[in-house]
Parts: C-alpha cells; sequence; structure tokens
C-alpha cells in the first residue's frame, strides 16, 4: 500500500510543479498583454499602476512604491518605463510578447520575456514573481538586454 501511495506521488509531483511555473507564465503574460495595450492607448503608466487589474498580477509594495514615485515632483528616479524599460512602447510588442516559464530563484520564481521581433526593435526582460496572499505577483523587473534595474523594491 505504501509503495503505491509513493508511487502515485511521485508521478503527480512533476505535474503540480510544471502547473505553477506554467501558470505564472501565463499570469505574466496577461500581465504584459493588457499593460502593453493600455500603453498603445495612450494610458500613462503613472494611471495604469491605479487601476484595479493591476492588483491581480503586480505587488501590492511595488505598486505603492510607484504611486509614490509618480507623485514627486520631478521625479528622477525612473529613467524609463519600469515595466518596459523603454521611452516609448512599440505597438508591435503588443502582439510578440514571450515569456519562458517560470524558474525557481530563492523564495521568487524568474521568467525571461520578450517584447517585440529579435530582427526589430524589441526588449529582453528578466521578472521576477513571489507568492502575495495566494497569488504570483510581479516585484522586481529587470532589463536583461542592456543589464540595467531600477531597484524599486
Amino acid at each position: 500500500m505504501r509503495l503505491l501511495i509513493s508511487l502515485l506521488l511521485a508521478a503527480y509531483f512533476p505535474f503540480a510543479s510544471a502547473t505553477t511555473e506554467t501558470d505564472i507564465q501565463k499570469n505574466v503574460t496577461a500581465f504584459y498583454a493588457f499593460y502593453l495595450h493600455e500603453i498603445n492607448h495612450d494610458v500613462s503608466p503613472d494611471n495604469i499602476i491605479k487601476m484595479e487589474q493591476m492588483n491581480k498580477w503586480v505587488s501590492a509594495t511595488l505598486l505603492k512604491r510607484m504611486d509614490e514615485i509618480y507623485t514627486m515632483p520631478e521625479q528622477e528616479l525612473l529613467m524609463a518605463d519600469y515595466f518596459t524599460y523603454a521611452q516609448d512602447a512599440f505597438p508591435g510588442w503588443e502582439k510578440t510578447i514571450n515569456v519562458s516559464p517560470a524558474s525557481p530563484d530563492g523564495q521568487s520564481m524568474k521568467l525571461d520575456v520578450w517584447l517585440g521581433q529579435q530582427n526589430s526593435e524589441h526588449a529582453h526582460l528578466q521578472v521576477w514573481t513571489r507568492k502575495e496572499n495566494g497569488n504570483w505577483k510581479i516585484w522586481r523587473v529587470v532589463d536583461a538586454g542592456d543589464n540595467i534595474e531600477q531597484k524599486l523594491y
């Protein structure tokens, strides 16, 4: 009986882990589809972070910190948009979002995100998520292409 239970658990656990990794991948893809859509429809990042949908994908701490920064007079902490590391998002990015499956990185899960096509204007980002209230949420984004990080956490 113990052998049977052990075999069943051994067969189940790899699939349970893959589900978490692909669920996080889907969430980050959905976030970037939403975010880039809003940017492409001329909604400013300081207004996007106040939208209720952002609470589904981004940690409360990061959203609060971003709101504090955006309300500073003449803020100079953000050199570019935090989630894209670009001054302007390219319209084609919304249709060409590629996200790797998540991989463990300490208490977080890390993903690679590519916006745009390799032969044109594109961005390569690394995104970290961690559990907050039972959901995996973005708490850190790095420009992996240019090795730049705007530390807001």
